[in-house]
């Protein structure tokens, strides 16, 4: 590779030729280098760089650029922005048909975070101290006025789960160019200082979900057997599937032992972030404002899940209850299939079915729990029953073992303390002259005051 450093202003000789060693103090400093042959175009491909205060700036350059090129570690960013690049990478990512919900996201993050931050920067200029600094910034306490009307959900502290959204969404708009050839290092991949723990901000809320004793749970399915959507209450209790699923399962999905995870029902946030046609319904054709029918977002979410007796004889008497309303409606029935739907056929708003389970805990007196917590109860039980953890990590819809361990750390521990103590009592059944029940516990009578007793006499 061979490169030459050139002045650039607008000074010419008397010919008309623009003059290459001019001495004057204006202008400023390129370099171009001789990069080949582009293997595609068969055209002589060069590499220029310019706007170079002085002429040691730009043979410095020249010389790192040079070793970049030897060493095979050269990228092209063709001279786009960090705004322009997140642009083409939305588009692209619409067009091979990312789910609706998941590009939303992303584009809310481009839009609001990253392009008035770094828009303007050159790609091939970004580096990871630019994305630290922009995160530090977000993880301050906010300070801006809270616009007028109805802008959605508003917070002073944005937590490190929301910081470590923003860095995922660059990460991987940042990926795609790695592999594309624009950039050599992904500058947000990996851990951020930037992001602080949530253990040390005291106002962070603790990770670990709250669940009812299976005594609270069977109350809570008593008070609210006479309901509309006790069968969903069942369905949440006993099958541990997420409210979209929930919304979102149809009859077509059930069979005689089980019932497969096709289809669920998201609330929408950010509206405008969604493009007019992600917003169609795929079923009738309409528009559902505030949510929409769509497949799992992952291979792991499209699952066969078991069902149990009680949620069974709950579902049978759902489907007669919706069958009068459908004669009701008549003609006006809005059919979409669903198991849990409005009277007329039309697809719930989850927000709708969560307020509604918030009020029925209210009535039972019963602590506050989320509507997603009935799930954790619904692994707890599987768990306490002596299911595999493999199986539950299927019947949750958990990419592997390693995530449902993760997310369930908590809940596990009592069902993993009656194991233990199950166990030991194997041995100390042969301890003092102690036996041990059916369960394996050692009764009182043979505990350690009887054998002190014994022993002092």
């Amino acid at each position: 590779m061979r490169g030459s450093v050139y002045k650039r202003c607008q000074c010419r000789d008397a010919n008309g030729k623009r003059v290459k060693s001019c001495r004057k103090a204006h202008g400023s400093w390129a370099f171009t280098i001789d990069a080949g042959i582009d293997p595609v175009t068969r055209k002589r491909k060069q590499i220029v760089r310019s706007g170079y205060r002085t002429r040691e700036e730009a043979e410095a350059e020249l010389a790192r650029q040079l070793s970049t090129l030897n060493s095979g570690t050269w990228a092209d960013d063709r001279g786009i922005t960090v705004g322009v690049w997140l642009r083409q990478w939305l588009d692209e990512l619409a067009s091979r048909g990312r789910a609706a919900k998941t590009l939303a996201g992303y584009r809310s993050h481009a839009e609001q975070v990253w392009i008035p931050y770094l828009g303007h920067k050159r790609l091939r200029d970004l580096r990871r101290a630019d994305v630290e600094r922009v995160l530090s910034d977000l993880a301050r306490p906010r300070t801006d006025s809270r616009p007028a009307g109805n802008i959605g959900r508003y917070v002073d502290l944005r937590t490190a789960s929301t910081l470590d959204g923003y860095r995922r969404t660059l990460r991987a708009a940042l990926t795609v160019a790695v592999r594309r050839g624009h950039l050599v290092t992904n500058h947000a991949a990996g851990h951020m200082d930037a992001i602080p723990d949530h253990t040390s901000r005291p106002d962070e809320k603790d990770d670990e979900a709250r669940i009812w004793e299976p005594e609270q749970t069977a109350n809570f399915l008593e008070h609210v057997a006479g309901d509309r959507l006790a069968a969903l209450y069942e369905m949440a209790a006993y099958a541990g599937l997420r409210r979209a699923e929930l919304c979102g399962l149809r009859w077509s999905d059930l069979d005689e032992t089980g019932l497969m995870v096709r289809q669920t029902c998201v609330e929408l946030t950010r509206a405008q972030a969604y493009r007019p046609e992600d917003l169609v319904c795929i079923t009738c054709g309409q528009v559902h404002v505030g949510r929409i029918l769509k497949a799992p977002k992952s291979r792991a979410g499209r699952r066969w899940v078991p069902l149990a007796g009680p949620a069974v004889e709950a579902l049978a008497t759902h489907r007669t209850a919706q069958a009068e309303e459908r004669a009701m409606f008549g003609p006006d029935y809005r059919d979409h299939g669903l198991v849990f739907c409005l009277p007329d056929g039309v697809p719930l708003r989850p927000t709708t079915v969560t307020l509604a389970f918030k009020a029925h805990a209210e009535e039972c007196g019963l602590p506050a729990i989320r509507l997603h917590d009935m799930r954790h109860g619904a692994c707890s039980l599987l768990l306490a029953g002596g299911v595999p953890i493999e199986i539950v990590q299927m019947i949750l819809g958990h990419a592997s073992p390693e995530i449902t361990r993760k997310v369930y750390a908590h809940v596990m521990r009592k069902a993993t303390a009656e194991l233990v103590e199950r166990a030991t009592g194997l041995l100390t059944r042969h301890r003092n002259g102690g036996s041990v029940d059916a369960a394996g516990a050692v009764p009182d009578a043979a505990g350690p005051a009887a054998g002190g007793a014994e022993l002092d006499r």
